[in-house]
């Protein structure tokens, strides 16, 4: 009996003796199986179930959290757990504390760190957390603040990602129980979390985040302060939940936070970005909270808004398609906007381009709420919204696009017309104009506004700015203006029009001019002046002609004058015939003048060349004596002198395309194929155009353009010689038709003609066969064949020469031509055959010819 082991609750330091002493052991092992024994003596034996242990813990927690300091990490885990279990089995008395909590700030709360292991680390917050749980709801805590303040800041920026979760939790709970206490330490707790923000484990982010939202809570304003600015960083975490718990934070401030009032520009922001963010979850999440918010708001200052609420309308009847916020939100919108709307110019003018996205998106919402409220605010919005529309990523134009139409719902025409009127020269100002008039109200633009737009559009300065964006802009801002106004936009057509066809004369690329024709064919509906555009060139192309005024010497390709004038003469059809009066003109000084640039003429011939081959469409509206006038100023004074022959390359194409040009003009009917005998005259009732309808229209230009054909068909160029001979068929053809094709002309014409059956160009070659044809075909009728034999001799000599061609293809071309013309003197023909059959290598073309002249013979 004398050797009986002492009963715990009895003795409980003669019961554990033994274990104590083994832990003073130099063996590890003896020194953790001590602190078994005394934990299972403790909590485990049934005998000590009832024990109390407020009498055992005064005779061994020394001995207990002396080896919170062992050597061993497997010595330092028992005794954890030994004092866990008393704080869970022990009565509340800050007694225990008063020993525990020491021990722990000089392991886990010192500047360095004491307690080298992660596990011992996460062990030891873990017995905070079960202290602060138990002893939450009473007194004891307060006057351990300071020792809890040391451990939390210490590890809330441990190394270890779960000691910082166990902080994080423990300042939460901190925050809660010893709100009064915790108000004086809290800044303590700001700088350690916030270098949490940027963890790689987003788990730590997110508790960071709580822990932030608890003390801004529970603290002082510099705790806001400190972590306002991080907690709109978060927003641009790439991890949903991170953004979900900071919008859950700064919602949580805006309901409970005890100086929101004087903090609402701050906070505002940061929530109304959660509006817009890619995951609906935290949208969702937003969206409650802003509406509970502004709820709060209208019960917190009933007395205020009573009156607006007595008032308050429905939703408007000219308003955005989205759901309108409460009163609440509208109002602190307003009060704080003028505060919020300067920071967003700043962030527009960063360099990350995330950012100025987020800031656009926010511009949207403050307008949305802010609606009328904004107006005193409309220069500083107009400044972020021209700086956003020109910004380089094309998320933060859309969301720009977006303010800016909210923008026109809301602010009256009056507000933000001056303030954008001297920036219409920006395509980014007409960016943010086209969108704000998507959301205005059409009798509020119609009144004044649209006036004054279209007077500065139209400018030439503006309207005729060859840049992509610019031309873009200009042509949206108009369809804008259309599908706002209507038919109301009547008084403005012309303008509109002048915008338009300038753009479309001119464009950058196709796919703008197909923008510009669009709006164009947008006017005539509008306007509601015929099925095609050509009614609308009819009443509005007046005064584009009427608006070229430079000096075509100082043309080139890209000038606006000279892309106006061409785009009239391709693409205005009849509506051109009626303004041949200001046409001819305008084509005399620019292909007349020989000092405009040779590019700029080869152009312009080339569009004249395409109205007279289409003269059915572009002068069935002409007047026929304008028509006449205008036809001889064209012939008389602007192709015949570009036909005179001088030096150089520039001059010789020059002189290709007036030809060219000569020959859609002679072209009777330009349907016909070459030296055809079909088309319209004047005396057969038909009523196609005819340039020359009868023989006093085109015998005075007779004399002067047969020379020159002549001389034309010795060009240097084979083109300007094809399109000579070309021009000589057709001026047979119609000279033929009108009475005035003699036999002088012919004799004039043909000789030079054979020469060019030696050209060197086979085309020339071909066309030159087929133009003798013409010729003779069309001789004057009777044609003396005797008066006119050396003509007619040397037509046949020169031919029968080319019987023998090397080339195949000619020659069969050659026995056609000498069938076709074996009726103007066949017994010559056949003489010439005769006289020489036996020299020729072909014979079975001469065969074929002598049998046709034979049967002709005998049948004359």
């Amino acid at each position: 009996m004398l050797n009986a082991k002492p009963k715990l609750e009895d003795n409980p330091r003669g019961a554990l003796e033994q274990y104590i002493t083994s832990l003073q052991s130099d063996s590890k092992v003896a020194r953790k199986q001590a602190l078994l024994k005394i934990k299972e003596d403790i909590f485990v034996n049934p005998d000590n179930v009832d024990c109390d242990l407020t009498v055992v813990f005064p005779h061994i927690y020394a001995y207990v959290l002396k080896s919170f300091s062992d050597a061993s990490e497997a010595c330092r885990e028992v005794a954890a757990s030994i004092i866990s279990n008393f704080i869970d089995k022990l009565p509340l008395n800050d007694y225990y504390l008063t020993y525990i909590l020491p021990v722990l700030v000089r392991r886990i709360g010192c500047p360095e760190i004491v307690e080298e292991s992660e596990e011992m680390r996460l062990v030891l917050i873990q017995l905070v957390h079960e202290i602060l749980v138990k002893y939450k709801g009473t007194h004891f805590l307060s006057s351990f603040i300071n020792d809890f303040t040391n451990i939390l800041t210490k590890t809330s920026a441990d190394p270890f990602p779960k000691v910082k979760l166990e902080a994080c939790e423990c300042i939460i709970l901190l925050a809660k129980v010893l709100q009064r206490d915790f108000h004086f330490q809290s800044e303590s707790y700001v700088k350690p979390l916030l270098s949490n923000f940027s963890h790689q484990h987003f788990r730590v982010r997110v508790a960071s985040i709580r822990a932030i939202g608890a003390i801004v809570i529970a603290g002082n304003v510099k705790c806001f302060e400190l972590s306002i600015t991080p907690m709109a960083e978060k927003l641009f975490d790439e991890n949903t939940q991170v953004r979900l718990q900071v919008t859950l934070e700064v919602g949580n401030w805006m309901l409970c936070y005890r100086d929101r009032y004087s903090f609402w520009h701050r906070m505002i922001p940061l929530l109304l970005t959660s509006l817009s963010d890619v995951m609906a979850d935290v949208r969702e999440t937003a969206t409650k909270l802003w509406t509970d918010i502004g709820l709060q708001y209208m019960e917190e200052n009933e007395e205020d808004l009573k009156k607006k609420a007595d008032f308050l309308k429905d939703v408007p009847t000219h308003y955005p398609d989205v759901k309108r916020p409460n009163l609440g939100c509208r109002t602190l919108v307003q009060s704080n906007i003028g505060k919020i709307v300067p920071a967003i110019g700043r962030e527009m003018d960063g360099w990350q381009a995330d950012t100025r996205l987020r800031v656009a998106q926010l511009l949207c919402w403050l307008i949305l709420c802010a609606e009328e409220g904004a107006t005193q605010h409309a220069n500083t919005i107009v400044r972020t919204l021209h700086r956003g529309a020109s910004d380089d990523d094309q998320r933060v134009v859309l969301e720009i696009k977006r303010a800016s139409e909210l923008f026109g719902y809301f602010i009256a025409p009056e507000t933000w017309w001056p303030l954008l009127e001297a920036d219409v020269d920006s395509w980014g100002a007409l960016l943010v104009i086209t969108n704000i008039l998507k959301g205005s109200r059409k009798e509020l633009i119609t009144k004044k506004i649209m006036r004054e737009l279209c007077k500065e559009l139209v400018d030439p300065d503006r309207c005729r700015v060859r840049k992509p964006k610019y031309q873009r802009s200009l042509l949206q801002v108009t369809e804008a203006l259309m599908d706002l106004c209507g038919e109301d936009c009547m008084p403005v057509a012309e303008e509109l029009f002048i915008i338009n066809f300038t753009v479309y004369a001119m464009p950058v690329d196709d796919q703008i001019q197909f923008m510009a024709l669009s709006n164009l064919d947008k006017l005539r509906y509008i306007e509601k002046c015929g099925k095609t555009l050509t009614c609308l060139y009819s009443r509005h192309v007046r005064r584009v002609l009427a608006d070229i005024t430079s000096d075509a010497v100082t043309w080139s390709l890209l000038t606006p004058d000279r892309c106006l004038l061409e785009c009239v003469l391709l693409h205005a059809g009849a509506a051109m015939g009626t303004q041949l009066h200001i046409i001819a003109p305008l084509l005399k000084e620019c292909l007349a003048t020989p000092e405009v640039d040779p590019e700029v003429k080869l152009k312009i011939f080339t569009a004249l060349s395409t109205v007279l081959l289409q003269r059915q469409t572009n002068f069935s509206k002409s007047e026929p004596f304008k028509l006449e006038c205008f036809l001889k100023i064209i012939v008389q004074e602007v192709i015949l002198p570009n036909l005179v022959w001088s030096p150089g390359r520039t001059a010789e194409a020059i002189r290709t395309a007036a030809v060219a040009c000569l020959c859609a003009a002679l072209q009777d009917d330009p349907a016909d194929h070459l030296g055809g005998d079909k088309g319209g005259d004047g005396d057969s009732g038909d009523t196609k155009v005819n340039l020359f309808p009868s023989k006093e229209s085109l015998e005075p230009f007779l004399e002067e353009l047969v020379p020159l054909l002549a001389g034309l068909l010795d060009d240097s160029s084979a083109l300007t010689r094809q399109h000579a001979l070309r021009a000589v068929c057709c001026l047979a053809a119609l000279g033929a038709r009108r009475g005035c094709f003699t036999a002088e002309i012919l004799h004039k014409l043909y000789f030079v003609v054979l020469k060019r059956l030696d050209d060197s160009s086979d085309r020339v070659r071909s066309f030159a066969v087929q133009t003798l044809c013409a010729l003779f075909g069309r001789r004057p009728r009777p044609y003396d064949a005797v008066v006119f034999g050396a003509h007619v001799d040397a037509l046949y000599g020169a031919m029968l020469v080319h019987l023998d061609d090397a080339d195949e293809t000619f020659r069969k071309e050659m026995l056609d031509a000498l069938l076709t013309l074996s009726d103007v003197d066949p017994r010559l023909l056949m003489k010439k055959v005769k006289a020489n059959i036996n020299l020729y290598r072909n014979k079975a073309a001469y065969e074929k010819l002598s049998s046709h002249l034979e049967v002709i013979i005998k049948s004359v």
